[in-house]
């Protein structure tokens, strides 16, 4: 099998900063607990033609190389006083990119792009004059069983979210050192987004690039991990840090179930003697892990002045079962009732 036909949607870079040998990594099955020692990083968070042809391959290959130069300082420094603005802004770049180009992505997106899909035709079937009631019925059976292309709606996707980059340079980045006993791990959508200021609204969408409360979670290594947040709304303790010791192993504990929740199907760790330990947080999430998948939901819809505009498609990413209550990020949560659609200032 050529290089080209095994996509990764995790990079091999990204797993050489846990792994020892920089060829292997620990393994944990998301749906069954198992673990195993040894798992080759080029086998891993990969599927054949995942992207499509060697060329989407070959261009994700040329960006990861851009990525994995500044991944790897950021891993090593102190401050990000140490970076330059095209450097923070790359390392922007790469958390939409990574955040959109996983499976995890694509089954959130899955459920409403085969929605549009359906519908498209449906209006194309309609419009069809030439078309008898009876083969007419036919083509609308059919049409409400159409799946959309994943690689098609996932690249239009990944595009969407570098043009977004903009929109999260206002987040506070702090970078979170921890100095417990237990590692960092991550999973095979590494990338989360949570919104804990916003625990409470569950009817609509609170993960957006310009939602109040955003959250952003990305492990670097085993000992480092990066933390972006809103400032408007959570204070950090101490204050005014970039570089945030992390000693309570309950805060470890609960990101690191973060990405066990986010993954599609695995979880990595950069040492075996920790199996136990990841074990024992997969037996804490094991019964509200999902599947991830996104939901679409239908509804009449009305415009200004209450005039019915037929039913409106309305599908948005979900928060994980987990939000994460972190000891050392202060804040007061909006109930449903006070909330109020708006962007951060």
């Amino acid at each position: 099998m050529p290089d080209s036909a095994n996509q990764h949607y995790v990079p091999q870079f990204y797993f050489r900063g846990f792994s020892a040998d920089e060829r292997s990594v620990c393994f944990l099955n998301r749906s069954t607990g198992k673990s195993i020692p040894i798992a080759s990083i080029k086998g891993q968070a990969s599927k054949k033609f995942f992207y499509g042809g060697a060329d989407a391959e070959k261009r994700l290959q040329q960006v990861d190389g851009v990525f994995s130069g500044v991944v790897r300082r950021f891993r090593e420094c102190r401050s990000f006083e140490e970076f330059c603005a095209e450097d923070y802004y790359i390392l922007l770049q790469n958390i939409v990119l990574q955040k959109s180009r996983t499976m995890s992505a694509r089954s959130r997106s899955k459920a409403m792009q085969d929605r549009l899909l359906q519908l498209y035709l449906e209006m194309r079937v309609h419009a069809d004059e030439s078309l008898d009631d009876e083969t007419r019925q036919a083509f609308l059976k059919l049409s409400a069983r159409a799946e959309a292309d994943p690689r098609q709606y996932q690249a239009v996707k990944m595009s969407i979210a570098l043009d977004c980059v903009e929109l999260l340079l206002d987040l506070l980045p702090v970078i979170l050192e921890n100095r417990t006993n237990r590692p960092f791990i991550f999973g095979d959508a590494p990338v989360v987004f949570s919104n804990p200021y916003l625990r409470q609204v569950r009817m609509r969408g609170v993960l957006g690039y310009q939602t109040p409360g955003l959250m952003i979670f990305y492990p670097l290594s085993p000992s480092r991990q990066l933390m972006f947040l809103d400032e408007a709304v959570y204070q950090l303790k101490p204050k005014n840090m970039d570089f945030l010791p992390v000693r309570d192993l309950l805060d470890i504990s609960t990101l690191n179930r973060l990405q066990i929740q986010n993954a599609s199907s695995a979880a990595y760790f950069h040492d075996y003697k920790y199996a136990q330990y990841v074990t024992s947080l997969w037996e804490q999430e094991r019964t509200r892990l999902a599947d991830n998948r996104g939901a679409v939901y239908e509804a009449p819809g009305f415009d200004q002045n209450g005039e019915s505009m037929g039913d409106i498609l309305h599908s948005f990413e979900r928060q994980l079962p987990l939000i994460p209550r972190l000891g050392f990020v202060q804040y007061n949560e909006v109930q449903e009732r006070e909330y109020r659609f708006a962007r951060r200032e």
